[in-house]
């Protein structure tokens, strides 16, 4: 009889064993994160006055207001010439920016430094990239992103993005998880990864 109540015992700590790892297993979901975050950043769009301004990438959910179109066109994509098919360049980026939450927080920004490095856009050896949603903002329409020639050097543009395209579930500093950005960007420079840089204040 002893045995049989801890055959039973054991198979009652396997069942709730497996319920629990029913319940933990964690799915992001991105189209949901999507649909729950538009109706918060149409909100912010309406109460920071730039409903006539701003445009929504319907792919994305990306808005973006494009103040300034730039002067200098860059090269963004290459044709890899094994394959034939058309590819992204990793380019080097100079950027003012100011990173805000859709509370108004400033979170990250760079505007007062006397000198600002050059990031590349793409993962590198060095450095994991910009965020997905700046990729977007920089590349051209052809490749998913918001422009159609892409970003030009000198432009000014204003992009608030659903999480998917931040930090999506992580916390990342005072940013919690599952939170919209608004990023002001003021592009100083644009140049290929494997050309040398030069340096230049401001």
């Amino acid at each position: 009889m002893g045995r049989l109540y801890t055959l039973i015992f054991f198979i009652i700590m396997g069942l709730m064993a497996v319920s629990c790892d029913k319940e933990e297993v964690y799915v992001y979901d991105q189209q949901l994160v999507l649909e729950r975050e538009a109706p918060m950043i149409a909100s912010y769009i309406t109460a920071h006055g730039l409903s006539d301004s701003a445009k929504l990438h319907q792919e994305t959910g990306i808005w973006y207001v494009l103040s300034d179109s730039g002067t200098t066109a860059v090269d963004y994509l290459t044709i890899d010439s094994t394959t034939n098919k058309e590819q992204l360049k990793n380019k080097l980026i100079r950027v003012k920016y100011t990173a805000r939450m859709l509370d108004s927080t400033i979170f990250e920004e760079n505007t007062s430094l006397d000198s600002i490095p050059y990031k590349p856009l793409l993962t590198s050896e060095t450095d994991t990239g910009r965020i997905l949603a700046w990729k977007i903002a920089f590349y051209p329409k052809s490749v998913g992103g918001l422009l159609e020639g892409g970003l030009r050097i000198g432009a000014k543009i204003r992009i608030i993005t659903p999480s998917v395209y931040g930090y999506q579930d992580r916390p990342y500093g005072i940013v919690k998880e599952n939170s919209p950005l608004d990023y002001e960007l003021e592009v100083l420079d644009i140049t290929d990864a494997d050309k040398p840089k030069t340096m230049r204040k401001n």
